[in-house]
């Protein structure tokens, strides 16, 4: 030990002497390399930095992950049927010659409906659709229900129900479509929807059982209006009632009105006009949005709470933009607080300077040494990180400067004593930083080296931002203390961040040692209310438990696990709250079950990028098809069908088919050579379904021919009773019966099998899925290294397990707050929650660091030390915290409001831990002042 001691030492000394006696070379050559590194990096890889939020909220290296990659793969290599047939055709020449001859010269008749046949109305004309009775009634039948889907909503927060039913409010709402009218008019939009003449508004509905009643906003009365209440009351109880059916009050229920279970009263009003298209006509949708927001405030009942118009992804692109600036703002309040305290501009300029630098080198190493090429919007958090961690660092070490300068600009020589030269000012100051940087680098490297390790957890998860993240920020916390090491001390020399200049008796002994009289005092109080505050920290953290495991509990979001605005925000309240709205009524599309027969999973090559898809060569498949293999999937597909058919429904699959037509070639127990599936397929008018269908509302299954025209698969698509619908509950379930059908097949089959639902809602799944469990470890993986850390840094067991426990205890208060505040563990939370785990070990650790390093003195006076250095370092990075937080707060995007809030309940609880509760359990486990060695 001794041996390794001097050899630190032996560094450390050749370290103080380059930065301290060659300051001016050493800030030169280490910002010159960086400012180098960060503009090659900026020139040659600013394409990677990518603002699109609907990038990288995905899976890697999880099972469904390959799965639902492999069939992103396949769709483009099916072929389709038409090359089917033109292969059939041109297998022989007089079946060639008719099918170019019958494409030539024959027409074919024109399909025609019978609607009595399917005991509708014949299909209304334009003029009916001018009543918004008629069109209503419309709806299913010449109006598709699905066009709900591609139409603009808009949320209302009505003051209450009863409010709703006034006849003053409902004059209000029907003024809605006269303002998209007129909008239109002025700004020349062309609607696509050119048939829907009126939108989907309550106040239309009410007039419909009144045939005396004109349908019109100046015809709504108060009858009509609570004879309507009534009858939305009654269909609530029983929607198979004729009169819900004849007078579309079940729309009504289904999509404006709320299920009964939002916190607060909403309707929505289903536009006549398309969502935007991502491109043209934005000035008309910013234009709706504001002119619809305008008019609503007009009644005192009414406000707009919500929209989708399919604009929250490029609203966001914008926000996170000039939500930069509320970061700017934080950085500015942060360094003029350490301006305040340092009192140098040149000094506080370079500490901005490191914090610039380190976030560019960062990124040099990021793209161009580790070669990745996507950075999330999320990575932008670390800037703000950064600012908080790079001023904590500044204040540390400067801190400790001070307390040395103090200390050494008021020692005497005694006789027999070694002389020390400190009547210079340049030597006092150097001595000063030599013995400041023994006790703040380690203490800088400990927090850094935890607070890396930390975000590096997040390869633990299969998320792709959170692993960028992870990434990002470790190498921006690792940069950053290379750089305060190796340009701090050169800017102390040459800034002298001092008071005053000091010489020998030029401050006054109380002024010296105010700090330690505060210090003292604290101590002292910390002392007598020891098992009070011991015991009120147990019982928070006990409630802490009690939140974060039980009640509210920390949960998954139920409809939006990508949250990207603040909730208040109105495109984001939407996706919040569509839950409460049945929009899934009669919507055609379902959940479909997914299996797919000898295609093996493709092989993730980068767990880092969601632009790299390795593509799958199907050619190379050695699959094969037999009538044994064919009565297995013929079985399959009337077991799962039986368990979602609906009443007098049969399907016959498609190898039912083929099995039943006896074909020549289907010789039993031996493979099915590839033309003979094909010529089969074409004879018995059974060609195959497309594959795959995720808007499929029928089963179906067949080989998966490639574009070769070679088999190499086999797939099987149901769908099931469930709508298609972003449910985090109901998706769960839904793959719980995904997964217990496919450990059935996989025990009846040799062939490799591949389970899962259509790519998006397997994506959703497959996401929510691992959030928690990926969070969860990675906090247990931190809290392991940073206790080893610890461990290894204090080299005393006592010592270590109590701050180990503070450290635990600051986290569960801090969560717990954050989930008082509404937070539920979305992929941004997530991302936070790790990123509070890092910087909930620093003010601790300071604090344990200047602990351990007062030799030989009772506790009471190691604490009074660290509270005279460690603490007041910890207080100014608090409200570093707190500064850097509280701009954020403003901002419109979730991901810098959270981490500001975060910042601010941070700032608190570390503090109250670091200074109140860790010297409290010290305290009450060292007995008083009878230990005299360092081991408290």
């Amino acid at each position: 030990m001794s041996t390794v001691s001097r050899i630190t030492e032996r560094i450390f000394m050749k370290y103080a002497h380059v930065v301290i006696d060659y300051p001016i070379i050493c800030i030169v050559l280490t910002g010159t390399i960086s400012v180098i590194l960060t503009s090659w990096a900026l020139s040659f890889n600013y394409q990677v930095i990518d603002f699109d939020p609907t990038k990288g909220f995905e899976t890697r290296g999880s099972p469904l992950s390959s799965a639902r990659m492999t069939l992103e793969a396949m769709k483009p290599h099916q072929a389709s049927n038409e090359n089917i047939l033109r292969w059939y055709f041109e297998q022989d020449p007089g079946r060639r010659k008719r099918y170019i001859k019958n494409d030539t010269t024959t027409t074919l008749d024109p399909i025609t409906v019978n609607y009595d046949d399917y005991g509708v109305d014949s299909e209304p004309n334009s003029s009916d659709l001018e009543d918004p009775c008629e069109m209503y009634g419309a709806i299913g039948k010449a109006l598709p229900y699905d066009m709900i889907e591609y139409l603009g909503k808009i949320m209302i927060r009505v003051s209450s129900y009863d409010d709703l039913f006034s006849l003053n409010v409902m004059k209000h709402l029907c003024q809605i479509d006269s303002i998209v009218d007129n909008l239109i008019i002025e700004s020349n939009y062309t609607n696509p929807i050119q048939a829907l003449k009126h939108s989907l508004n309550i106040p239309y509905y009410t007039t419909c059982p009144n045939m005396t009643t004109q349908n019109s906003c100046e015809a709504l009365n108060e009858n009509d209006i609570l004879n309507f209440r009534y009858l939305l009351q009654k269909c609530k109880i029983n929607s198979t009632d004729e009169v819900c059916s004849a007078f579309s009050i079940n729309q009504v229920n289904n999509w404006l009105l709320t299920k009964g279970n939002s916190s607060d009263f909403i309707i929505v009003v289903v536009l006549k006009v398309t969502m935007w298209n991502g491109a043209e006509n934005r000035d008309f949708y910013d234009d709706l949005i504001d002119k619809l927001k305008d008019h609503l405030e007009r009644n005192p009942h009414t406000r707009m709470a919500g929209i989708a118009l399919n604009m929250k992804n490029k609203v966001f692109q914008e926000r996170i933009q000039t939500d930069s600036l509320f970061a700017a703002f934080s950085a500015l309040l942060v360094f003029s607080c350490f301006l305040i305290y340092s009192r140098s501009i040149i000094f506080t300029c370079i500490i901005l300077m490191v914090v610039t630098l380190s976030s560019g080198v960062a990124f040099f190493i990021y793209t161009v040494v580790l070669g990745i090429d996507f950075f999330p919007f999320i990575n932008l958090l670390v800037v703000v990180i950064l600012i908080s961690i790079g001023a904590d660092d500044a204040f540390l070490l400067l801190v400790y400067y001070r307390r040395e300068v103090e200390r050494m600009s008021h020692l005497e020589y005694k006789v027999g004593s070694i002389y020390i030269p400190l009547y210079r000012e340049s030597d006092l100051l150097s001595r000063s930083l030599r013995l400041s940087l023994h006790h703040s680098l380690v203490s800088m490297f400990v927090t850094s080296l935890t607070t890396a390790s930390t975000f590096l957890t997040n390869l633990s998860s299969p998320v792709i931002v959170l692993r960028c993240f992870g990434v990002y920020a470790a190498l921006t916390v690792t940069v950053n203390y290379i750089l305060v090491v190796l340009i701090l001390p050169g800017a102390i020399i040459l800034s002298r961040p001092i008071r005053k200049k000091l010489s020998r008796g030029d401050e006054e002994p109380e002024k010296i040692e105010s700090h330690s009289y505060f210090a003292s005092k604290i101590t002292e109080t910390t002392h007598y209310f020891r098992f009070g505050i011991f015991i009120c920290s147990l019982i928070m953290t006990g409630l802490s438990l009690f939140i974060i495991f039980q009640n509210p509990g920390l949960k998954t979001p139920q409809t939006n696990p990508t949250k990207l605005l603040v909730d208040s925000n109105i495109h984001e309240y939407f996706d919040n709250n569509v839950h409460h709205f049945n929009f899934q009524w009669q919507r055609s599309a379902r959940l479909v079950k997914n299996f797919v027969f000898g295609v093996d999973a493709i092989k993730e090559t980068s767990t880092l990028s969601p632009y790299n898809k390795p593509s799958k060569n199907f050619s190379q498949a050695h699959y094969s098809l037999d009538t044994d293999k064919l009565d297995f999937y013929r079985r399959i597909v009337n077991l799962e069908s039986k368990k979602y058919q609906l009443v007098n429904y049969t399907h016959v699959s498609w190898a039912d088919k083929i099995l039943q037509a006896n074909e020549s070639c289907f010789s039993e127990n031996k493979t099915i050579i590839h033309e003979c599936i094909l010529s089969a397929s074409v004879r018995n008018k059974n060609l195959i379904h497309q594959f795959p269908d995720d808007f499929s509302v029928i089963p179906g299954d067949g080989p998966f021919i490639d574009q070769d025209l070679k088999v190499v698969g086999y797939f099987i698509s149901i769908p099931s009773n469930q709508k298609l619908q972003v449910d985090t509950e109901m998706i769960g379930s839904f793959f719980q019966e995904i997964e217990e059908s496919c450990k059935q097949i996989k025990n009846a089959t040799s062939d490799s099998v591949l389970c899962l639902s259509s790519t998006e809602i397997t994506r959703f799944y497959d996401i929510v899925s691992q959030l928690r469990s990926s969070s969860f470890t990675s906090v247990a993986i931190s809290l392991g290294i940073c206790l080893i850390v610890i461990i290894a840094c204090t080299r005393v067991i006592k010592l270590s397990i109590i701050s180990s426990v503070i450290i635990f205890f600051v986290i569960l208060w801090t969560v717990a707050s954050l989930i008082l505040l509404g937070w539920q563990l979305s992929v941004v939370e997530s991302t936070i929650l790790i990123i509070t785990i890092g910087l909930s070990f620093d003010y601790t650790l300071h604090y344990v660091v200047a602990i351990r390093d007062t030799k030989c003195v009772p506790a009471s006076e190691k604490l009074t030390s660290a509270h005279s250095t460690a603490g007041i370092a910890c207080v100014f990075g608090s409200l570093t915290l707190f500064l850097a937080g509280c701009p954020l707060l403003f901002s419109q995007t979730a991901s810098f409001y959270q981490i500001g809030t975060m910042l601010v309940i941070l700032g608190i609880t570390s503090l109250f831990g670091a200074s109140i509760v860790l010297p409290s359990f010290l305290m009450v486990f060292s007995c008083g002042d009878r230990l005299q060695s360092t081991k408290l």
